[in-house]
């Protein structure tokens, strides 16, 4: 019961980190006007004369959600891993270039950049990890919430050893090259969607597109080239150790 309760819940997160964002990026502005627009009874004057622009708080407001779920996540799970610690430094970022953009005169390259940074720095770190910490990247891949490696361990043959280490490196190196396609597609995404710099009107609406476009630009593929990783290692497993994919996979 103690591990169903520790489980990530797909739809809170789906909901605090693009739904609810990408709804006040888009509509942010708009409700702003009407709140202020019902307590002053008319038009407001601010509007016409352009003195003040309610951007940097819609994005601010939006960019608390994610935040909060990172930290209740963290505080609920105790989840300390570095891909997500990673994507909350990620998050305050883009808060960071949305927020202050303007006042900082920071161009729209720098959230470009930024884009593609976190899944490049994801792909890298794995990538060192699997040459220079191969044990550890195998715990990372092979995840005992989805193996059992006791099972897999003890059913697997001392000279077999060395071919169950290719074929996990093998499923390495599909798992690993999935951030660095990751990385392409952001940056390809963002230089097309986003080409407001930070304050201008149009900024915030951008970002909420590339924000719901990537996700499933990002997501369909790198579950392709990872999925492809995991299967070869699934039937790598059952081939050496003669076990079935039930016996040592967790449902």
């Amino acid at each position: 019961m103690e591990t169903i309760k520790n489980n990530e819940n797909p739809l809170y997160s789906l909901c605090f980190n693009i739904l609810i964002p990408v709804m006040i990026l888009r509509n942010g502005n708009k409700w702003i006007d009407r709140i202020l627009t019902h307590f002053q009874g008319v038009d407001p004057v601010y509007k016409d004369e352009n003195t003040f622009d309610s951007s940097p708080i819609v994005f601010f407001i939006a960019l608390l959600f994610p935040v909060i779920y990172f930290l209740y996540d963290y505080l609920n799970r105790k989840n300390k891993n570095l891909i997500s610690v990673l994507g909350f430094v990620n998050i305050l970022l883009t808060g960071g270039i949305g927020v202050f953009g303007a006042k900082f005169a920071l161009s729209k390259n720098w959230f470009i950049l930024k884009e593609a940074l976190l899944p490049f720095l994801i792909g890298l770190i794995f990538m060192i990890m699997s040459k220079y910490r191969q044990s550890s990247f195998n715990r990372i891949l092979l995840n005992d919430a989805i193996f059992d490696n006791h099972k897999i361990s003890i059913s697997i043959k001392d000279e077999m050893r060395n071919e169950f280490e290719k074929i996990v490196k093998r499923a390495g190196y599909y798992f690993t090259s999935g951030f660095f396609i990751s990385c392409i597609i952001q940056f390809i995404l963002a230089s097309l969607i986003v080409v407001s710099n930070p304050g201008e009107p149009s900024f915030n609406k951008e970002v909420s597109t590339m924000t719901w476009v990537s996700y499933l630009a990002v997501l369909i593929p790198t579950i392709l080239i990872v999925g492809k990783g995991y299967w070869g290692l699934i039937l790598g497993i059952e081939k050496i150790t003669g076990l079935k994919k039930e016996e040592f996979l967790r449902s």
